[in-house]
């Protein structure tokens, strides 16, 4: 019981030891983590935003090519410098690259496809509401016959239905409270009201000539009642106030569009991409790394948070890192980017990842584990201490009961003999004398035990392994023993293979008398209430080598304390309770002399009894 608590004690101890050391080392990987989350957040946020940069500088190149595009260039026709014949009307560069369609499939014919992923087509939309594009001339040259004018048509009606879904609209002509003599500059600031506006607009003006104009003109001219075009000459130059680029998107696509102020009319001057087209065109260097298996990495293009277009991992299983609208005007886009929440970048090399968590769980774990497994094995060795401690203390008690009770016995039968001597018959002498001698017998083996335990533990024991017949040190153990095995009132059985006498080995022949004397002593203890009182020794062959094996008839041992009876000073009984004499060291010392001797020790229990066998080493003769 006391044993039992001391245990529980050590046990409360050293898990309080393990709780704290263990739990500020936790507390230390956790905010350890928390750090790393803060740097991983910070070092992708920081390449975030080289992507988001990377994407509004695509986003302004392809501005800034259409925002070159001259105003002419959104009708059919256009006026071009010529050196021999100065300037002429020619087909506009949208007109000649239709159709447009095609650019995805065949960039080679088409200019705008390499500037504009998913380009849809240009429009136009004059004051008074007519949607044109310069695929299709307007105005006098509408009769103009061409090829493909039915598919011109139906791309037109295409456009239209996109831009008009999209929400947007020619305001129409400038107010007419502005002076006429203003010129088209003023009368868009003034119409703007530049001052009031909550994001200032940037102009630049472009000059017509009197021939651009009068093209102009020309696709813009109306039929009169009587089924003639009325084309209206413009004299002179002209300042055309253009806004910078605007834009809306639905789900499907994006209209960029700009304000143009001709004189006293407003057109609205534009074109469609596919947004999904286009937004992937504007990362297309950076998503091409997310398509690999071992990617960790999400992009995502969103609108009021709800994701248009997405890349790479799923942003559901990741850890948004940034998330930014995109530069003017797609400014009511934003873009995020997403990391598995496992990962963190290490190094300057964006393909060199390491989980946090297998990190921190590779650290812990080994910190952990090296915790734990040094207190176990502290506290194994304090527990193996406390048990040897016990058994000592075992040992010491049961040495001194072993010496106490034949010591006892000689000295009670030695006053016997002193005070009544003349009194006893030869009879009753011969027996306290045999009782004494017994007794001596007893008390030398117990002495000579404890002395050769302490050779073997202190590595004194010499080993006198010679060649020897197994046959004649049994005989030899048979003659000597014989009697102290009647006088416990057990009968001795030895069976021999019949040419086993001719068998010679190299042993130890004091070992083996040891061996047999201590395995013969615990039969006799153990087996003092067995039914049959018998003691079988056996000398066999198995295959290529020979056996000893001695035989009782006791209660055997339980299955669960085979593997503690060679421990020095275990006892099966507790020695505050137990009933059988003996200290505990026998089969310890057999295990430590056949280890000596090269022998080989099996115990087995023989369903009643047990059964030891010394396996010789095989080397016969």
């Amino acid at each position: 019981m006391l044993k039992n608590r001391l245990k529980k004690r050590l046990v409360l101890i050293y898990t309080a030891i393990f709780a704290v050391i263990a739990l500020p080392v936790a507390g230390l990987l956790y905010d350890s983590y928390l750090h790393m989350q803060d740097d991983a957040k910070a070092e992708w946020a920081m390449h975030a935003t080289q992507v988001l940069k990377m994407a509004n500088n695509k986003i302004k190149d392809d501005l800034a090519i259409e925002n070159k595009r001259s105003f002419m260039e959104y009708r059919f026709i256009k006026v071009a410098k010529t050196i021999s014949a100065g300037e002429q009307p020619t087909y506009s560069d949208l007109a000649l690259n239709f159709p447009v369609t095609s650019c995805n499939s065949d960039s080679s014919k088409i200019d705008y496809c390499s500037q504009y992923a998913g380009l849809i087509g240009h429009f136009q939309i004059d004051p008074d509401g007519v949607f044109s594009t310069p695929y299709l001339p307007a105005g006098a040259l509408g009769q103009v016959q061409l090829e493909n004018k039915e598919i011109r048509e139906s791309f037109q009606n295409q456009l239209k239905f996109i831009v008009r879904d999209m929400g947007i609209k020619n305001k129409g002509t400038a107010t007419q409270d502005s002076s006429k003599n203003s010129n088209a500059l003023d009368q868009l600031a003034n119409e703007l009201d530049l001052s009031k506006s909550k994001k200032k607009k940037r102009l630049r003006v472009e000059r017509t000539s009197e021939q651009e104009q009068f093209a102009f003109n020309v696709e813009s001219a109306k039929m009169d009642t009587s089924g003639l075009y009325r084309i209206f000459p413009y004299v002179g130059t002209m300042d055309i106030a253009i806004e910078s680029f605007q834009a809306k998107q639905n789900r499907k696509y994006i209209v960029f569009y700009r304000n143009v102020l001709r004189g006293e009319e407003n057109f609205v001057q534009g074109f469609v991409v596919d947004l999904r087209e286009y937004l992937k065109s504007i990362v297309d260097i950076e998503i091409s790394d997310y398509t690999a298996e071992d990617n960790h990495l999400g992009l995502a293009f969103m609108d009021s948070n709800e994701t248009i277009i997405a890349f790479g991992i799923d942003a559901r299983s990741a850890m948004k890192v940034f998330q930014e609208d995109l530069a003017e005007p797609l400014n009511n886009i934003s873009m995020a980017i997403y990391v598995d929440n496992s990962v963190q970048k290490v190094g300057s090399d964006k393909g060199q990842i390491i989980s946090n968590g297998e990190l921190l769980f590779l650290i812990g774990g080994i910190m952990f584990l090296l915790l734990g497994g040094g207190l176990i094995s502290i506290y194994r060795l304090t527990q193996s201490q406390l048990d040897l401690a016990q058994k000592r203390q075992d040992f010491i008690s049961a040495v001194s009961h072993e010496l106490k009770t034949p010591l006892t016995t000689i000295k009670m039968r030695a006053e016997i003999l002193q005070s009544s001597y003349n009194k006893m018959d030869d009879a009753k002498r011969m027996r306290s004398f045999d009782q004494i001698a017994s007794e001596s017998d007893r008390l030398t083996r117990l002495i000579q035990n404890v002395l050769d335990l302490s050779k073997l533990d202190g590595n004194r024991w010499v080993a006198n392994i010679r060649k020897d017949r197994p046959k004649a040190v049994l005989d030899d153990f048979v003659t000597m023993y014989t009697k102290n095995i009647e006088d416990h009132g057990f009968s001795l059985t030895v069976s021999c293979d019949t040419d086993i006498d001719k068998v010679q080995l190299m042993m130890d022949r004091d070992a083996v008398m040891q061996i047999l004397t201590n395995l013969v002593d615990n039969s006799l203890k153990f087996s003092r209430n067995a039914d049959y009182k018998m003691i079988i020794i056996e000398l066999k062959t198995e295959g290529d080598h020979v056996y000893l094996a001695v035989r009782d008839y006791g209660p055997g041992i339980p299955t669960s304390e085979m593997k503690n009876v060679f421990q020095e000073f275990y006892r099966v009984e507790n020695e505050m309770t137990r009933t059988t004499k003996g200290t505990g060291i026998g089969l310890s010392m057999v295990k430590k002399l056949c280890t000596l001797s090269n022998m080989r020790i099996e115990i087995e229990n023989a369903n009643p009894g047990l059964r030891t066998k010394i396996h010789f080493p095989p080397q016969t003769i």
